[in-house]
Protein backbone atom coordinates (compact mmCIF):
# COMPACT_ATOMS: atom_id res chain seq x y z
CA UNK A 1 0.00 0.00 0.00
CA UNK A 2 1.37 3.51 -1.18
CA UNK A 3 1.84 6.26 1.56
CA UNK A 4 -0.56 9.13 1.19
CA UNK A 5 1.01 12.25 1.44
CA UNK A 6 -0.74 15.05 4.02
CA UNK A 7 -1.29 17.40 1.57
CA UNK A 8 -2.94 14.94 -0.95
CA UNK A 9 -5.06 13.04 2.02
CA UNK A 10 -6.05 17.32 2.87
CA UNK A 11 -6.73 17.26 -0.51
CA UNK A 12 -8.44 14.74 -1.25
CA UNK A 13 -11.08 14.87 1.93
CA UNK A 14 -11.68 18.33 0.97
CA UNK A 15 -12.77 17.50 -2.48
CA UNK A 16 -14.92 14.93 -1.16
CA UNK A 17 -16.72 17.63 1.60
CA UNK A 18 -17.30 19.42 -1.50
CA UNK A 19 -18.58 16.63 -3.88
CA UNK A 20 -21.40 15.39 -0.98
CA UNK A 21 -24.77 15.29 -1.90
CA UNK A 22 -26.11 16.17 1.37
CA UNK A 23 -26.95 19.91 2.37
CA UNK A 24 -24.94 22.60 3.56
CA UNK A 25 -26.47 22.13 6.92
CA UNK A 26 -25.89 18.65 7.03
CA UNK A 27 -21.97 19.17 6.22
CA UNK A 28 -21.43 21.49 8.75
CA UNK A 29 -22.65 19.66 11.50
CA UNK A 30 -21.13 16.61 10.23
CA UNK A 31 -17.81 18.71 10.73
CA UNK A 32 -18.35 20.20 14.08
CA UNK A 33 -19.91 17.01 15.61
CA UNK A 34 -16.73 15.72 14.33
CA UNK A 35 -14.38 17.93 15.99
CA UNK A 36 -15.90 17.94 19.92
CA UNK A 37 -14.35 15.08 21.16
CA UNK A 38 -10.85 16.32 19.74
CA UNK A 39 -11.28 18.81 22.79
CA UNK A 40 -11.39 16.05 25.66
CA UNK A 41 -8.57 13.51 26.50
CA UNK A 42 -10.78 10.71 24.73
CA UNK A 43 -7.65 8.71 23.59
CA UNK A 44 -8.62 5.76 20.81
CA UNK A 45 -12.19 6.80 21.84
CA UNK A 46 -12.54 10.18 20.11
CA UNK A 47 -13.48 9.01 16.61
CA UNK A 48 -16.17 6.83 17.85
CA UNK A 49 -17.71 9.29 19.68
CA UNK A 50 -17.80 11.35 16.71
CA UNK A 51 -19.34 8.81 15.10
CA UNK A 52 -22.38 8.31 17.48
CA UNK A 53 -22.82 12.18 17.93
CA UNK A 54 -22.88 12.30 13.71
CA UNK A 55 -25.76 9.65 13.61
CA UNK A 56 -27.44 11.69 16.69
CA UNK A 57 -27.43 15.11 15.01
CA UNK A 58 -28.02 13.61 11.80
CA UNK A 59 -24.76 15.14 9.75
CA UNK A 60 -22.94 13.86 7.39
CA UNK A 61 -20.17 10.90 7.83
CA UNK A 62 -17.82 11.80 5.96
CA UNK A 63 -17.15 14.96 7.25
CA UNK A 64 -17.06 13.97 10.70
CA UNK A 65 -14.73 11.17 10.17
CA UNK A 66 -12.77 13.89 7.98
CA UNK A 67 -12.94 16.42 11.61
CA UNK A 68 -12.10 13.16 13.75
CA UNK A 69 -8.64 12.62 11.39
CA UNK A 70 -7.92 16.23 12.14
CA UNK A 71 -7.89 15.18 15.75
CA UNK A 72 -4.34 14.15 15.84
CA UNK A 73 -2.82 17.11 14.43
CA UNK A 74 -5.16 19.37 16.79
CA UNK A 75 -4.56 18.13 19.76
CA UNK A 76 -1.46 19.64 21.52
CA UNK A 77 -3.58 23.12 20.77
CA UNK A 78 -7.09 21.82 22.00
CA UNK A 79 -5.08 21.00 25.55
CA UNK A 80 -3.41 24.48 25.76
CA UNK A 81 -6.35 26.23 25.05
CA UNK A 82 -8.49 24.11 27.66
CA UNK A 83 -6.16 24.88 30.37
CA UNK A 84 -6.00 28.39 29.39
CA UNK A 85 -9.64 29.17 28.56
CA UNK A 86 -10.47 27.28 32.39
CA UNK A 87 -8.22 29.32 33.96
CA UNK A 88 -8.96 32.68 32.99
CA UNK A 89 -12.82 31.83 33.07
CA UNK A 90 -12.12 30.58 36.82
CA UNK A 91 -10.42 33.22 37.70
CA UNK A 92 -13.08 35.85 36.99
CA UNK A 93 -15.49 34.00 38.33
CA UNK A 94 -13.45 32.64 41.76
CA UNK A 95 -11.00 35.42 43.56
CA UNK A 96 -11.09 34.20 46.81
CA UNK A 97 -9.22 31.69 47.82
CA UNK A 98 -10.25 28.35 50.28
CA UNK A 99 -8.89 29.21 53.56
CA UNK A 100 -9.98 32.98 53.49
CA UNK A 101 -13.94 31.62 52.59
CA UNK A 102 -13.64 29.57 55.60
CA UNK A 103 -12.46 31.67 58.73
CA UNK A 104 -14.36 29.42 61.40
CA UNK A 105 -11.87 26.74 60.90
CA UNK A 106 -8.84 27.29 62.53
CA UNK A 107 -5.61 26.07 60.42
CA UNK A 108 -3.36 23.84 63.09
CA UNK A 109 0.71 24.97 63.17
CA UNK A 110 2.26 22.32 61.28
CA UNK A 111 5.60 22.59 60.16
CA UNK A 112 6.15 23.53 56.63
CA UNK A 113 7.20 20.12 55.51
CA UNK A 114 3.22 18.99 56.16
CA UNK A 115 1.61 21.75 54.49
CA UNK A 116 3.88 21.63 51.04
CA UNK A 117 2.21 18.32 49.74
CA UNK A 118 -1.53 19.98 51.12
CA UNK A 119 -0.58 22.85 49.04
CA UNK A 120 1.04 21.03 45.87
CA UNK A 121 -2.52 19.15 45.71
CA UNK A 122 -4.54 22.15 45.84
CA UNK A 123 -2.79 23.62 41.98
CA UNK A 124 -2.98 19.66 41.31
CA UNK A 125 -7.48 19.75 41.45
CA UNK A 126 -6.94 23.43 40.09
CA UNK A 127 -4.70 22.16 37.39
CA UNK A 128 -7.83 20.08 36.25
CA UNK A 129 -10.50 21.95 37.25
CA UNK A 130 -9.54 25.01 34.57
CA UNK A 131 -8.81 22.16 31.83
CA UNK A 132 -12.23 20.65 32.60
CA UNK A 133 -14.08 23.70 32.65
CA UNK A 134 -12.17 25.11 29.79
CA UNK A 135 -12.65 21.77 27.62
CA UNK A 136 -16.77 22.16 28.26
CA UNK A 137 -16.69 25.71 27.20
CA UNK A 138 -14.14 25.66 23.99
CA UNK A 139 -16.39 22.47 22.81
CA UNK A 140 -19.06 24.47 22.76
CA UNK A 141 -17.73 27.71 21.48
CA UNK A 142 -15.87 26.64 18.94
CA UNK A 143 -18.71 23.90 17.65
CA UNK A 144 -20.73 26.55 16.99
CA UNK A 145 -17.94 28.73 15.54
CA UNK A 146 -16.93 25.82 12.77
CA UNK A 147 -20.79 25.09 12.10
CA UNK A 148 -21.28 28.38 10.96
CA UNK A 149 -18.09 29.26 9.03
CA UNK A 150 -18.79 25.92 7.04
CA UNK A 151 -22.31 26.26 6.37
CA UNK A 152 -21.03 29.96 4.85
CA UNK A 153 -18.46 27.87 3.07
CA UNK A 154 -20.56 25.40 1.63
CA UNK A 155 -23.27 28.00 0.37
CA UNK A 156 -21.42 30.49 -0.92
CA UNK A 157 -17.89 28.80 -2.22
CA UNK A 158 -18.61 25.36 -2.76
CA UNK A 159 -18.62 25.71 -6.40
CA UNK A 160 -15.79 27.94 -6.71
CA UNK A 161 -13.70 25.70 -4.52
CA UNK A 162 -14.45 22.72 -5.69
CA UNK A 163 -12.80 23.85 -9.09
CA UNK A 164 -9.88 25.68 -7.59
CA UNK A 165 -8.89 22.25 -5.68
CA UNK A 166 -9.76 20.04 -8.51
CA UNK A 167 -7.97 22.09 -11.28
CA UNK A 168 -9.81 23.54 -14.03
CA UNK A 169 -10.41 21.35 -17.10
Amino acid sequence: MKKLRIGRYLKLNTIRLLRLRKGAHQVAIGFAVGLIPSWYPLIGVGPLLSLGLNRLFKGALPAAIFAASLDSFVWPLTFFLNYHTGHLLISLFHSARWPSRMLHIKMPDWPEDYMQPLHASHHLRDAGLYFATGAAVNSMVFAVFIYVVIKWVMLKYRKPLLQLIRGKK
